[in-house]
């Protein structure tokens, strides 16, 4: 037996409503108006928009809006995965030139080592947000 999810859901819900609030709703929804005590479509926009529309915004600009939010945010993941190459370039840097022999500072066996290891991470973290050595713009302006 195959079932349609989204138009058995549907069904379903059109059926236990109230039978005259769902002709209403249906007619005003018809119409293009409101469904009955329900918010328009410009009050749900401006519900989830995350700045706020002038009056009367057409579909192009909310489009355009959440567009450019888009943009914004994928631009930001890519300064943040660069910096973050970055940082783990750098750590790799620093983690060679610390000594290897200073016992009395990182501790004996593995457990040193981890905290040598760790030490390179946060210091190559550190240079990377501080501006790193230019890598991460590199990559970024190669991007574009």
């Amino acid at each position: 037996m195959a079932i349609s999810p989204p138009t058995d859901i549907i069904s379903e819900v059109a059926r236990a409503a109230d039978p005259a609030r769902y002709q209403a709703a249906a007619q005003s929804l018809l119409q293009g108006q409101a469904p009955v005590n329900g918010a328009s479509f410009e009050d749900a926009v401006r519900a989830v928009a995350p700045r706020p529309l002038g009056i009367g915004a057409d579909v192009y600009q909310i489009r355009n809006s959440l567009r450019n939010d888009a943009e914004s945010a994928a631009a930001e993941k890519a300064r943040k995965t660069s910096q973050e190459f970055e940082a783990f370039i750098l750590q790799t840097f620093v983690e060679s030139m610390l000594p290897k022999d200073a016992e009395n500072t990182y501790g004996k066996g593995s457990a040193g080592s981890v905290w040598r290891s760790m030490l390179a991470e946060q210091i190559g973290v550190q240079v990377a947000k501080a501006g790193g050595i230019g890598i991460a713009k590199h990559i970024l302006d190669g991007k574009r």
